[in-house]
Formats: structure tokens, sequence, C-alpha cells
């Protein structure tokens, strides 16, 4: 049967070392090995970090980060899944609206901007598939309407 444990924690890279010591934990309790332990500790690392970036780079400044760990007698998964709150979803785009308006007056200022946040989405998905050099499965897809992330990772016991 599997076992499944929720953790939500803000969209704030100081939580980092609570993801990776529960991911840490986990790991033990569903029965990986020390190597694959460190593994996944860091691949959830990895996917936390790109969470919030993706939030950030989406114009969202507060938001969560929810982490599933499902374990069973085959190993174990983790599901990372960045989110804005509601309240910050509409402040959100009123300062998007606000920034609409400033854009006309400001073209070239963003034409740059836009470029970084392409440079900044192509470091993510370099991250992201580094981030699969750690685990025996993973997935990520970026919800484009909001900038949340979801992470899937799988790591495999050690037979």
């Amino acid at each position: 049967m599997a076992q499944v444990t929720d953790l939500r924690l803000p969209a704030d890279r100081a939580y980092a070392v609570v993801a990776k010591r529960t991911a840490g934990a986990i790991g033990a309790v569903a029965g990986l090995d020390v190597d694959q332990v460190d593994e996944v500790t860091i691949a959830v690392a990895q996917a936390f970090d790109n969470a919030i970036r993706c939030l950030e780079g989406s114009g969202f400044l507060t938001g969560q980060v929810r982490i599933a760990f499902k374990h069973d007698k085959r190993g174990l998964e983790v599901t990372v899944r960045s989110s804005v709150n509601r309240d910050t979803e509409i402040a959100a785009r009123e300062h998007a609206q606000h920034e609409a308006v400033m854009a006309r007056a400001l073209v070239e200022e963003h034409a740059a901007a836009d470029r970084a946040q392409l440079e900044d989405a192509a470091a993510t998905d370099l991250a992201l598939r580094l981030m699969g050099l750690f685990v025996d499965q993973s997935t990520y897809q970026v919800d484009e309407r909001t900038g949340g992330l979801r992470v899937r990772l799988t790591k495999y016991r050690a037979s």
C-alpha cells in the first residue's frame, strides 16, 4: 500500500532546507539507499528552486510550493508544484495591466526584458533536464497562464 505525505511551503528559497530534509527523510523511510537518498534530495532541491524561479519569471511575487511524496515497495514518487494564491493572482493581473500601459512608453526596455526572460526560461529548461539525471524518471510542465511549475520525479528502490 502506498504512503502519501504532503508538504506545503511558501515559495521562498529560505524553505529549501525544509524541502531537502523532508525529501531525505522520506527517501530513507521509502527504503532508498544512502546514494539514492542523496540523489532524490538534490533533485527535489532543484525542483523547488525552479518552481520558485518560474513564479518569479511570471511576475508573481508570492506563492506556494506543494511537494507530494508517494512511496511504496517499488520506490518513491515526488511531485513538486508551484502555485499562486488567488489574491496574489488578482494583484499580479492588475500589476500586469499597469505594466502593459508603461510598456507602450518603454518598448526598447521591455524588449531587453523579454530577451532576458527567454534566457531565464532556457536556463530553467536546462536545470530541469539536468535534475532528471538524479532520478529514474522525470517530467515537468510550466503553466503558461500562471507561471506555475509541476515536476514529477520517480526514484526506484535498488533491488
